[in-house]
């Protein structure tokens, strides 16, 4: 069950514009410490960057009694494992690894230099595009992806400086929807975005990892434990649950 935790005092709206521009038809206030039970949530086109549209059960506010509202993030925490997410991905058990030679060339929507599997993500970084991709099996089919790549392996290298340079080794990161329902992924997760990594800390224990970073990541994303990886993802906004494994 996924829970939306109202943590400052704040309004549920229904649009993402500012809420002195709307009248009290169009919005509804919110007590900080409120808690609501979620039948849904994501983002659109018509959400910006500090808004989700969430489906809510069992609730209707407002004077037209609506179960669906903009929720501005910063205000925000969602609490709760989505319904079936229960991931089985596992690190690949023949990795490719980062080194000077160029091995596994491919191509990547929206660029057109070639890449390499053993090349890392980052100039210098530490991870490599067959971690990302689960050595080349799962080559990303749009651009927007890629980018999302791109940015969490930037977190994924602050994550390792954070934990005191230890090794990672990357259990998961992007997944194609197919992929994402056949290893037992949330319908919505943020592996299919490209923006998550399942990952284990060598001589960390995943929960201690969780812990250490909850703080450290903040409103910047998801954070979520199980005994056997943590999940990091940059949604831009609150999202903390345990996989209960």
């Amino acid at each position: 069950m996924v829970q939306l935790k109202v943590t400052h005092d704040t309004w549920f709206k229904l649009s993402a514009a500012a809420s002195s521009s709307l009248d009290d038809s169009q919005k509804v206030f919110i007590d900080d410490g409120e808690e609501f039970e979620v039948h849904s949530y994501g983002r659109d086109k018509t959400c910006g960057k500090y808004h989700i549209k969430v489906a809510f059960k069992n609730v209707a506010l407002g004077p037209q009694k609506r179960n669906t509202w903009y929720v501005f993030t910063p205000h925000m925490l969602l609490d709760g494992n989505e319904l079936n997410n229960q991931p089985k991905d596992k690190p690949d058990p023949n990795p490719i690894l980062i080194t000077p030679k160029p091995q596994g060339p491919f191509k990547l929507p929206g660029f057109k230099s070639t890449f390499y599997l053993n090349q890392p993500i980052l100039k210098g970084g530490h991870f490599s595009w067959a971690e990302a991709t689960k050595n080349g099996s799962r080559i990303p089919t749009h651009k927007n992806v890629v980018y999302r790549i791109l940015r969490i392996a930037d977190t994924m290298e602050e994550v390792r400086e954070y934990l005191g340079g230890r090794s990672i080794t990357v259990n998961s990161w992007y997944r194609d929807p197919i992929t994402n329902r056949r290893v037992g992924g949330a319908r919505n997760s943020r592996h299919i975005q490209g923006d998550a990594v399942d990952f284990v800390v060598a001589g960390i224990p995943p929960m201690k990892v969780h812990r250490q970073l909850e703080s450290w990541w903040g409103s910047r994303g998801g954070i979520a434990s199980a005994t056997v990886f943590t999940h990091i993802d940059a949604r831009g906004y609150r999202a903390r649950w345990s996989y209960g494994f």
